[in-house]
């Protein structure tokens, strides 16, 4: 075995020592509602893949985002830098996650193909979708009637519908009061 053979051997083994270390999955945090081209992350390095030595690949290494057809990415990667940007496609975490409003984590998940084929890994990236207040409270009628007999004790208290409001925890309802409005009937 010549001396090019056994350094060829070794750049590849620790090739695969380093891409087996390195992590299969990869979690990132995002703001909904972000503009477009909003760097988000770094795949190359954040998985350590500079460590790689490029002598030893066919090709450059190469990012390719895995999605269904049909499916809008909501997030884009530049194939030759592993960097993660935001889309014209804005992230709306109540659209995303439909219904959780009691667990506050949302997540949007997407695989990334890493090649050339001999360093092939499919990185499996989740992002953790942060509310916003971006959406009002609602109540379930616009006009709440509340009809108060004329004998009631001072001080009463009266049940109001609750409001609903899609943003969650800090973002969500809070409180609310009613404010008096004192209405003039004619005589």
């Amino acid at each position: 075995m010549d001396l090019f053979s056994g350094t060829y051997i070794f750049a590849v083994l620790l090739a695969c020592v380093v891409f087996q270390s390195g992590a299969q999955e990869k979690n990132y945090t995002v703001r909904e509602e972000m503009p477009e081209n909003i760097l988000i992350g770094d795949l190359l390095k954040d998985l350590n893949l500079s460590l790689i030595p490029d002598k030893s690949l066919t090709s450059p290494l190469q990012f390719k985002l895995v999605y269904k057809t049909g499916d809008v990415p909501l997030i884009r990667i530049q194939e030759g830098t592993g960097e993660i940007y935001t889309t014209d496609s804005r992230i709306d975490r109540e659209k995303l996650c439909t219904g959780i409003f009691v667990d506050y984590h949302c997540f949007y998940e997407v695989e990334v193909a890493v090649l050339p084929d001999e360093i092939f890994r499919l990185v499996k990236i989740r992002f953790l979708i942060e509310d916003i207040n971006d959406n009002a409270p609602l109540f379930p009628a616009t006009v709440i009637n509340i009809s108060i007999p004329e004998n009631s004790a001072l001080n009463s208290r009266y049940a109001l519908p609750t409001a609903i409001d899609p943003d969650i925890g800090i973002n969500g309802v809070q409180n609310y009061q009613l404010i008096k409005i004192f209405c003039v009937y004619p005589e």
